[in-house]
């Protein structure tokens, strides 16, 4: 169960810790940030009995400067020790993830609402993810490059040089909520086999999946000071963190939010995965079958938020009307309900966000689209349109 047995280190009464020089502490703040169970709406401070609400420590801005300066300090040790241990500890980071794979899950279900089994599938594919980063990592970063100087115009071949590559420092990654997991891994692993240390702040939604994940590392012994997670709502502590003069990289996944980060960051390396309007381009040779099962996959897989969504369906006329058809057909099949009954469509992830496909849903009808099924939403779950 999510902040008990193996977890209860990280928890303190209601509230969750932050993670800092190989710690789990609280915060001198003394605030904290309510997460709301998107399919409930409702609050529950004992964690332990059934988690409807979590609180997790607000972290200042002081405690940041305290993270960033050990993350660097790990860092520089971190440079010097040998790839087959930096993977030999992501391994086992790996393993511990997969075992305890259902408290994490649990927390996906009741904090961000994903479907029972895509939650555990996330957390499994993560640590398989871990795994397969080692491996590439050694392999990658095991290999030399060997320069000749008569590449370089008026010199001859009388001089050589050998490069290999070396790790940024400190990184600091921020996660989206849809894979508070999958999405951070994806970024803490690779930042360390390469010998970065990395400083994680995850979503405020997807914020205690996030904490129990970096337990796992914690639990593999890494380093104290190389993993660090910072707590807090973006409005408040975002600036400072990207902005902070000891970030040397920055790893994002979210949205429009990524247009802010990289005017703020100055000349810090950023990796961005934001968001798009992915098509779903149908010609008249399609397997109209194929096209509708991956419609359906595409555009309702954890209730349509994902970046790589299907968002809108460009379709040749003559063959529009079946496609619409038996797309309508499968739409009837989906299952509708709460994520612990594995359904379909779930409970988006917020009121605002549910609002949000509200007033999509009436801008349509607006400008004169057609439905094919009536508009039905009951708090934050809203069944599937076409």
């Amino acid at each position: 169960m999510a902040g008990t047995g193996l977890f209860a280190e990280i928890l303190d009464g209601d509230v969750y810790k932050y993670y800092a020089d190989g710690e789990w502490k609280k915060s001198s703040s003394a605030k904290t940030v309510a997460i709301i169970n998107p399919t409930t709406r409702k609050t529950q401070y004992k964690v332990q009995v059934k988690l409807l609400m979590v609180l997790k420590i607000a972290c200042t801005q002081e405690e940041v400067n305290k993270v960033m300066e050990s993350a660097k300090t790990a860092q520089k040790s971190w440079a010097k020790t040998p790839l087959w241990k930096r993977a030999e500890l992501l391994h086992k980071a790996a393993a511990i993830l997969k075992e305890h794979k259902a408290p994490i899950a649990e927390c996906l279900v009741k904090e961000i609402a994903k479907p029972a089994k895509d939650a555990v599938t996330e957390v499994v594919r993560s640590g398989d993810l871990v795994s397969y980063t080692a491996e590439e990592g050694v392999r990658i970063l095991g290999e030399g490059k060997f320069l000749v100087s008569d590449s370089f115009p008026g010199n001859e071949r009388t001089k050589y040089c050998l490069t290999s590559k070396i790790p940024l420092g400190v990184i600091l990654a921020i996660p989206p909520f849809n894979y508070p997991v999958n999405l951070a891994v994806s970024k803490i692993a690779p930042a360390l086999i390469a010998g970065n240390s990395l400083v994680l702040k995850p979503p405020t939604q997807g914020a205690v999946s996030a904490l129990h994940m970096v337990h796992c590392f914690h639990l593999a012994g890494f380093p104290k000071g190389l993993i660090s997670c910072v707590t807090g709502k973006g409005s408040e502590i975002g600036d400072f963190l990207t902005m902070h003069p000891g970030v040397n990289c920055i790893s994002f996944t979210g949205g429009d939010t990524g247009i802010a980060i990289s005017k703020k960051a100055g000349m810090v390396p950023l990796q961005m995965e934001l968001g798009g309007k992915d098509a779903c381009i149908v010609l008249e040779d399609a397997d109209l079958d194929l096209v509708a099962a991956n419609i359906i996959k595409g555009g309702f897989s954890y209730s349509g938020q994902r970046c790589t969504a299907v968002k809108v369906v460009l379709v040749m006329e003559s063959v529009a009307d079946v496609l619409v058809d038996k797309v309508k057909a499968k739409i009837a099949k989906l299952t509708v309900g709460p994520p612990e009954d594995d359904c379909d469509i779930t409970p988006v992830v917020s009121e605002s966000s549910a609002n949000f496909i509200e007033g999509l849903v009436k801008d349509a009808k607006e400008k004169g689209a057609t439905f094919c099924q009536e508009y039905k939403r009951d708090g934050n779950l809203i069944w599937p349109l076409l």
